[in-house]
């Protein structure tokens, strides 16, 4: 079972306008140790999605998954996913250039 992040009213607000980070004052408690990937929960308790947790940033708080996706077994394998369909469709746009940028640091 994933370490548990319980975020407060606000954070859960932006979760559900599409915001893809919940900010250290919207956690409400954690449960987890720095670069864990998190089970993200409501204040209710409901389970929002998963997330990489910073214990050192403002951003406590990355999301990974949301909603539907929350469920996702293996997240080391949603992220290995990601990277192969990014690198993919880099190659699929035939840019003639000796690098590229494959994971952007707030992808």
């Amino acid at each position: 079972m994933l370490p548990t992040v319980i975020i407060n009213a606000r954070g859960e607000d932006r979760l559900h306008s599409g915001h893809p980070w919940i900010y250290r004052a919207d956690v409400a408690d954690v449960c987890a140790q720095a670069g864990d990937v998190v089970l993200v929960r409501s204040p209710r308790g409901r389970d929002l999605g998963q997330a990489l947790y910073s214990d050192r940033s403002q951003i406590a708080l990355r999301m990974i998954a949301y909603g539907a996706a929350a469920g996702v077994a293996d997240p080391d394998a949603l992220i290995r996913r990601r990277i192969e369909s990014a690198a993919a469709f880099r190659q699929s746009l035939a840019i003639d250039a000796t690098a590229y940028r494959l994971v952007h640091g707030e992808a």
